[in-house]
């Protein structure tokens, strides 16, 4: 009997002892409350320490700690999301950024162009459609170095262009289109042709045998306006005609007149023979620098009296 006594509390005896090995409902506790501090640490460096806990709060760290850690990971991922977000619309804006330039680089030239085109186009019908003794300021677009910007003259003639101008067809009539405007102050520039008689209206002829021009006689002249303000001298000025004298049987010439004086070409100086030429007479005298109302009157002369003129032009060497 004592011998099962023996035995009954050796064997209670182990029992105790396995229990206290594997850890009571406190050292769950502690355990618990050290997985909980480890996940903690983790994901809170700062937080307390895991023993200020009890055990079920211990075994709640770990599942607070796991939810926040999943909240964090939320925010990562929505801030990777974004941050990826980021990176593709930076490569898309810097996509557009490359295309960009490059496609104004393209264009831009097409498309200057393009502008210039139709610049002069502007130009162009502004010039045919001038009327016979209007206006026309716009610029010959001359690189001529100096105070004459109208480029190298027609005629041949020394200096640079001052005033072109070019007779056209309209219906019958002759109207001015503008070539050249190279003088300093255009702002007075101006050309016609007019009668002594009222009404009048200009003629295009000679258009079967040469170019065709405005028909000159003594019933009528060609008046051109301009200025030299801006010139401080005037070495030479010549004034051309391009075309013929319209007579079959004799030539003819032409005279000026200006405020300064006035003055002609020889008899018969312009031939009745096409083609056309161009026939300059020295002018100078009859011209002034510093002028603002500069008028030039052409008149056809003897011995035909009657010239078809296709171009004007006056020519300076000024400075």
């Amino acid at each position: 009997m004592c011998h099962r006594i023996l035995l009954l509390s050796a064997a209670l005896c182990v029992v105790a002892c396995g229990s206290t090995g594997d850890g009571s409902a406190d050292g769950g506790g502690a355990d618990g409350e050290t997985d909980g501090s480890l996940i903690d640490t983790s994901t809170q460096p700062e937080s307390g320490s895991p023993e200020a806990s009890g055990g079920d709060a211990g075994t709640d760290a770990p599942s607070h700690a796991d939810a926040e850690s999943h909240t964090d990971a939320g925010t990562d991922a929505d801030a990777e999301t974004h941050s990826d977000t980021g990176t593709d619309a930076d490569a898309a804006a810097d996509s557009a950024a490359d295309a960009g330039p490059d496609a104004v680089a393209d264009s831009a030239p097409d498309a200057a162009s393009d502008s210039a085109t139709v610049a002069d186009s502007g130009s162009d019908s502004a010039s045919d459609s001038a009327p016979e003794s209007g206006t026309h300021d716009a610029s010959d677009g001359s690189t001529t170095v100096g105070p004459i910007t109208g480029g190298p003259c027609s005629s041949g003639a020394a200096g640079a262009t001052a005033i072109r101008i070019k007779f056209i067809d309209a219906a019958g009539a002759a109207d001015v289109q503008w070539l050249v405007e190279g003088d300093p102050d255009r702002s007075n520039d101006s050309a016609g042709t007019y009668g002594y008689t009222i009404p009048f209206t200009s003629s295009y002829v000679d258009q079967f045998l040469a170019q065709g021009g405005v028909a000159l006689d003594d019933s009528d002249f060609i008046d051109i306006g301009m200025s030299t303000v801006g010139l401080t001298s005037i070495t030479s000025a010549t004034l051309s005609l391009y075309g013929r004298s319209y007579d079959v049987t004799t030539n003819g010439s032409f005279n000026w007149q200006t405020f300064d004086g006035t003055d002609q070409t020889a008899t018969d100086f312009v031939s009745n023979v096409p083609p056309y030429q161009w026939y300059s007479a020295d002018m100078t005298a009859e011209i002034g620098p510093g002028e603002n109302d500069v008028l030039v009157r052409i008149k056809a002369g003897p011995s035909s009296d009657s010239l078809v003129v296709n171009q004007v032009e006056i020519c300076l060497v000024a400075q």
